[in-house]
C-alpha cells in the first residue's frame, strides 16, 4: 500500500527545530515558575522572621509593663513615703540589714543610664562586661543611688551586655495577709497572721508559709505607717507566726490593726540585656531580689533583644507635684542635670521602653536592610561584619499608676 504525501508528513513526527522551540518554551515556563517560587518563599520567610520579631517584642513590653505599673505599691500606705523610722505616723522604716540595689524599698524606681548619646553594635553576639563605670545614675533625692551600679550583682558574674540600660522596679509580690491580731507598737519580735496556702521557696523545699519563706523581705503597711523588714523564722500554725530577723524588731510605729493593716511579700526587679544562653545572641532578662535568695534568681525572658534604652517621665511641677508628665528624660543624660536626667526619682510618674528586636535567623546576602537605627533617643550602629539580621525597633510607654494622682 502507497501513502499519500500528506499522509508520509503526519507520521514523521516533530522536526528538529520543533522540539527545540518546544524545549525552549519549557525551559522559560520552568524558570519562571522557580523564580516565582524561590521569591515567594523569600518573601514568606522574611514575613515570618518578621512576625516572630514582633511577637517577641509583645511579650518582652508585657513583662515590662506588668512589673511597672506596679511600681512602688505599698498596699494602704502607698505615696505617703517619708522615709523614716522615728515611729510617727507617716513614717516608712525599712530595717533590712543591708539596704542597697536589691532591697532599696524607699525608692520604687531607679534606672541606670548606659553611656548616653550613640553606640555601635561591634558584634551580632557581644561579650558581656563587668565594668560598673559603663553604667551611671544621677545623684537623686529621696534615697535615690548615687553610686555606680553592681554590675555582677545584677547580672551574674558575665556581667551586662555593653549599649542597654538597667531598670530596677520595687514593689509588693503576691496577694496580701491579713493580721490575725493587731501589731501594738512596742519592739514585739513576732506578728501572728492568717494562714493562706504554702509553696516552694528558692532553695526546693516546702518552707513557704503565708506566700514568705526565711529571710523573705516583708511589707508591714497600715494607711498610716510602714515598715519593712526581713524574716527570721515562721511558723506553719494557725494562725501562723512571723519572726522578724534576729537583732531587729517592729519597732515603735503606731498600732498596725487588724482591720487595715497588711503584710505582703516584697521584691526588686532588675531588667537587663546579656548575653542569651543559646549563645547566638542577646536576650531581655530579669532577676528577682526577695531575700528568698541572697542572688536572686535571674530569668531569660526574650532572646534577641540586643538594645534597651529606658526614658523616665517625670512631674517637674512645683510645689505640689500633679501626676502629669513634664518631660521624659534619662536616668543621667549627657549632662547630668535636672533638663536631661532624673533627679528625684519619686517624681517619675511615666516609663518610655524602647527595644531594639533582632530575627532568629538572619535574611539572605543579597537582601538590603538598615545599618543603623534610634532607639529611645540613642543612635544604635549595627554590625558591619558577619550575617545580616532583620532589626526593628518598639517602643511603649506605660504610667507608673502608683505615682499618678486621680482627681
Amino acid at each position: 500500500m502507497t501513502l499519500s504525501s500528506p499522509t508520509l508528513r503526519r507520521a514523521r513526527g516533530f522536526s528538529l527545530v520543533e522540539l527545540m522551540v518546544a524545549l525552549a518554551l519549557g525551559l522559560l515556563l520552568t524558570a519562571a515558575m522557580v523564580t516565582v517560587y524561590v521569591t515567594s518563599k523569600s518573601s514568606f520567610t522574611r514575613q515570618q522572621q518578621l512576625s516572630t520579631v514582633q511577637q517577641s517584642a509583645r511579650v518582652a513590653f508585657e513583662y515590662l509593663t506588668s512589673d511597672a505599673r506596679m511600681v512602688g505599691h505599698l498596699g494602704c500606705f502607698t505615696g505617703k513615703t517619708t522615709n523614716t523610722c522615728d515611729g510617727t505616723v507617716g513614717s516608712f522604716c525599712n530595717t533590712i540589714g543591708t539596704v542597697d540595689v536589691r532591697s532599696n524599698y524607699a525608692v520604687g524606681i531607679e534606672g541606670y543610664e548606659y553611656t548616653p548619646g550613640a553606640y555601635t553594635l561591634t558584634s551580632n553576639s557581644p561579650a558581656d562586661i563587668t565594668t560598673a563605670g559603663s553604667w551611671s545614675t544621677n545623684v537623686a533625692t529621696n534615697g535615690g543611688a548615687t553610686n555606680a551600679i553592681p554590675v555582677t550583682t545584677i547580672g551574674g558574674a558575665a556581667g551586662l551586655t555593653p549599649g542597654s540600660d538597667v531598670l530596677l522596679i520595687r514593689t509588693v509580690s503576691g496577694r496580701p495577709v491579713r493580721l490575725a491580731t493587731q501589731v501594738l507598737g512596742t519592739n514585739q519580735t513576732t506578728l501572728s497572721m492568717e494562714n493562706v496556702a504554702g509553696g516552694t521557696c528558692s532553695d526546693g523545699t516546702t518552707a513557704k508559709v503565708s506566700g514568705l519563706c526565711p529571710n523573705s523581705h516583708v511589707l508591714l503597711a497600715s494607711c498610716k505607717t510602714a515598715r519593712v523588714f526581713d524574716v527570721q523564722t515562721l511558723s506553719a500554725a494557725s494562725p501562723s507566726t512571723l519572726t522578724v530577723r534576729t537583732g531587729t524588731n517592729l519597732g515603735a510605729d503606731p498600732i498596725y490593726p487588724v482591720d487595715g493593716s497588711e503584710v505582703f511579700p516584697m521584691q526588686t526587679i532588675a531588667y537587663y540585656v546579656k548575653q542569651s544562653s543559646s549563645g547566638t545572641g542577646t536576650s531581655l532578662y530579669r532577676r528577682i531580689f526577695d531575700g528568698d535568695n541572697a542572688n536572686g534568681v535571674e530569668q531569660e525572658l526574650i532572646e534577641g533583644v540586643e538594645n534597651m534604652q529606658i526614658r523616665y517621665g517625670v512631674d517637674t511641677t512645683a510645689p505640689d507635684p500633679d501626676g502629669v508628665v513634664d518631660l521624659y528624660v534619662a536616668a543621667k543624660g549627657t549632662a547630668g542635670n535636672a533638663t536631661d536626667s532624673v533627679t528625684d526619682w519619686s517624681r517619675v510618674v511615666a516609663l518610655r521602653m524602647s527595644l531594639l528586636m533582632r530575627s532568629a535567623t538572619p535574611v539572605q546576602a543579597d537582601t538590603s536592610v538598615a545599618t543603623t537605627a534610634t532607639v529611645g533617643g540613642v543612635t544604635i550602629t549595627y554590625p558591619t561584619t558577619g550575617d545580616k539580621f532583620d532589626r526593628r525597633v518598639f517602643t511603649t510607654t506605660v504610667a507608673v499608676r502608683n505615682r499618678i494622682s486621680y482627681f
